[in-house]
């Protein structure tokens, strides 16, 4: 006796359309075939594994306790592949699962979650009228590798550091300036260099000291601490907010800042160019689900259409 292996699923229900209907002139009808193929079919089978499946009669045809056995097995797989399907149509209708996306805390704080959350655009430098359907319900976290897309800020000219197969694009420039509150300028006697900020309190933030396209304020920020000079350093943009705010010093921040906090004003000094490239980067199995992907296709429009996020 040949060994045999099923190479065809339709076997299956040849084998159940046989039995059911009780000849293979109702098989073939059931199944769209003509009886030659269904008899020929069924005594390949018979072959391959060396004794009757239905016994032939005029009358029609019936299963062999050989075929009786099958037949069982055979209602089982259809029962299994009936529940498959099944599934498949629920899944179809399943509705879209969170979408979790990270960034630094003051790119979530400040723009992307106002932005994915519907504020007014006149606050923001991302559009939130780009967004023409509902979205997935969002979550929200600076964990990288717990997120579903992320935003990473490089140095300017490196590649985010990533494994695995995933998709990264490009999706800007964040342009940093020398920010101050209205209080602090007050007192503030006139500035013609940005070097001259080296005379006055230096609001830091921690992160910056890795970024090279930082270099021109993290010069001023090591000449003060070499000179013994206290410098304030937050560990997050919201942590730098209240002593920003109440007129401590000055600070870095996005050349958009003073959109969404009229207490801060942009010092006008002639300063080097600052920046940090962005990223948005997702794993490509985690992009074929539709939510993450209209998600991702969505955030990168909104950044690459926003003017804030172009080179200079």
């Amino acid at each position: 006796m040949s060994s045999f292996r099923l190479h065809d699923w339709n076997d299956i229900r040849l084998i159940i359309a046989c039995a059911s209907r009780g000849s293979f002139a109702g098989a073939a009808s059931e199944l769209g075939l003509d009886q030659t193929t269904v008899s020929r079919r069924i005594s390949a089978i018979e072959t391959a594994i060396g004794r009757p499946l239905f016994n032939r009669r005029r009358s029609g045809a019936s299963p062999t306790p050989a075929g009786i056995a099958l037949l069982e097995r055979a209602l089982r797989v259809q029962a299994a592949a009936a529940e498959f399907e099944g599934a498949l149509h629920g899944l179809s209708t399943f509705p879209s699962p969170k979408v979790t996306v990270s960034a630094s805390e003051g790119l979530l704080t400040y723009t992307l979650i106002p932005a994915l959350l519907g504020h007014k655009k006149a606050e923001l430098p991302l559009d939130p009228s780009m967004i023409r359907s509902d979205l997935p319900d969002l979550a929200f976290t600076t964990a990288s590798d717990k997120a579903d897309i992320s935003v990473i800020a490089t140095s300017p000219g490196d590649l985010p550091r990533l494994k695995g197969a995933v998709r990264v694009r490009r999706v800007g420039t964040m342009h940093f300036v020398p920010v101050a509150s209205r209080t602090f300028l007050n007192r503030l006697p006139p500035l013609q260099n940005f070097d001259d900020l080296i005379e006055h309190p230096l609001l830091d933030i921690g992160i910056y000291q890795a970024i090279r396209g930082l270099d021109g304020w993290n010069s001023l920020i090591s000449l003060r601490k070499q000179r013994g000079e206290t410098v304030l350093v937050a560990p997050t943009t919201p942590k730098l907010h209240q002593p920003l705010l109440s007129g401590k010093g000055v600070s870095l921040l996005p050349n958009y800042s003073t959109l969404y906090e009229p207490k801060l004003v942009r010092l006008d000094l002639p300063s080097p160019p600052m920046g940090v490239s962005l990223w948005l980067v997702s794993h490509e199995d985690t992009l074929r689900e539709p939510a993450v992907r209209e998600l991702y296709d969505l955030m990168a429009t909104m950044f690459l259409a926003s003017s804030w996020y172009r080179e200079n």
